[in-house]
């Protein structure tokens, strides 16, 4: 019986704690948004994992593997290294030369791809390999096979009609496979020594023309595989040959989840994210309700102006993205007359109609949520209690990468001209535009991505 009496108690002492923690929590009734999933693929065991390397065989390629006096010739250091750049990431290499077919290359003969010889042919124009630049292939491949890593190597050189209707649905629809599976596409330009001949530059009455003047010329490391092993080459690639400041490269990485994570998840958001004006404020207190809300707790003078919430953009951006050029407030705004929670019911809290109340401003280092800058706090009435919950969505992917490469870029229509004026450094062809479809194709596997909740639970002072 006795037993059966202090059961009872406890039972009651737990249920009175919890109300009474439920009152000190002092919030209204509302739901969490959900977390929007990040899709990233797993990264496979690297003792399991095959890499494919493919080597544009096309005729204007041949110019890289010729020293040109007084240049750096980044090309042959690179291919030199690949192979041991590829062993990092996974068991296996498997090597291919592509133009108009993809050629399957013996592990022996890999260093004929740094040699003038591998980009000639002795046979008909129509036997050989070297007429074209079919890049679509090796990501036809990357798609039916998603879980290899595939390395393209290419001077990214795309006539405009390589790059409209069916030939260029050939690209992105393997490109929108491969970013459906979670995996991302890393593009590394290398600027290197060039002696030799650049084809098929576009005149403006509508053939082509050839170039001999270079002495330096871009090409491009493109990487399909997981972030993380697209980083690794990348890192690879900088400590053993972009030590020197003379040494010009450029990075990015499209990827329809630029997001990195949701802050929530992992209790990343303190009360070091919120302006001083908070937590110096009359009985400031942080915490966590609901497992991931966390909420900021003080008392305020409402002849105080906006409360910066700031995010890092490295908490929240993938390295090397396009990062995210819009972003979306949805927030709740509920007050009550009673400025003490013990005397609050569920009843008393009152849903503001408003709803612009804040706004985001972000540059290049933070994320800035800048709260009551719509509706500054001295607009509305003191002497109450408020709770204030915002969700903070990244809504639409940047283009960094576009103004990344825009420097290296020629446009059809200004290719001839650009010639005639004698470049020693040769730019490529349609980089922009290249560059503008890899992006749009990702951007439309893009979702909108819950990035942050939080909430300020606050009474208003005169």
């Amino acid at each position: 019986m006795q037993s059966n009496i202090l059961k009872i108690l406890l039972i009651l002492m737990i249920s009175t704690f919890s109300i009474v923690e439920a009152k000190d929590n002092c919030a209204p009734e509302f739901n969490l948004a959900k977390p929007t999933s990040i899709i990233q693929q797993e990264n496979k065991d690297s003792t399991d994992k095959s890499v494919f390397i493919y080597f544009d065989q096309s005729l204007s390629m041949q110019g890289y593997t010729k020293n040109q006096p007084g240049h750096n010739n980044l090309y042959v250091n690179v291919i030199d290294d690949l192979q041991q750049i590829a062993e990092n990431v996974g068991s296996k290499t498997y090597y291919h030369s592509f133009g108009k077919s993809i050629v399957p290359i013996k592990e022996n003969k890999i260093s004929q791809v740094i040699k003038p010889s591998f980009y000639e042919c002795t046979g008909s124009a129509a036997d050989c390999n070297n007429q074209e630049s079919k890049i679509h292939l090796p990501f036809k491949m990357a798609k039916a096979n998603p879980d290899g890593t595939y390395i393209i190597v290419t001077d990214l050189f795309l006539s405009s009609k390589q790059l409209v209707g069916g030939t260029l649905s050939q690209l992105t629809k393997p490109l929108k496979s491969i970013l459906k599976k979670g995996k991302s596409v890393g593009i590394i330009g290398v600027m290197s020594s060039f002696n030799g001949t650049i084809y098929d530059i576009p005149t403006n009455e509508g053939g082509t023309v050839s170039y001999t003047e270079a002495q330096k010329r871009p090409f491009y490391i493109i990487v399909i595989g997981n972030q993380k092993e697209i980083n690794q080459i990348k890192k690879n690639l900088e400590e053993q040959h972009f030590s020197d400041p003379e040494d010009k490269y450029k990075y990015s990485l499209i990827t329809s989840t630029p997001i990195l994570q949701n802050l929530n998840e992992k209790k990343l958001i303190t009360e070091n994210n919120i302006s001083s004006k908070v937590t110096k404020a009359e009985n400031f207190k942080f915490d966590y309700i609901e497992e991931t809300l966390p909420v900021y707790k003080f008392d305020i003078r409402n002849k105080s102006k906006s409360i910066k919430f700031k995010i890092k953009n490295s908490d929240i951006i993938v390295k090397g993205s396009n990062g995210v050029s819009n972003f979306k407030i949805e927030n709740t705004l509920w007050s009550s007359k009673e400025d003490r929670c013990s005397k609050i019911n569920d009843d008393d809290w009152k849903k503001d109609k408003r709803l612009s109340i804040s706004k985001i401003i972000q540059n290049e280092q933070e994320l800035t949520l800048s709260m009551f800058s719509e509706v500054p706090l001295k607009k509305i009435f003191w002497g109450r209690k408020y709770f204030y919950l915002v969700d903070i969505y990244a809504e639409k992917p940047g283009n960094a990468s576009e103004e990344t490469f825009k420097e290296w870029s020629v446009r059809d229509a200004e290719a001839e001209e650009f010639k005639d004026g004698n470049p020693v450094e040769f730019k490529t062809l349609n980089l922009t535009k290249i560059i503008k479809i890899l992006n749009s194709v990702a951007n439309d596997e893009f979702q909108p991505t819950l990035i942050a909740s939080l909430a300020l639970n606050f009474n208003l002072l005169k």
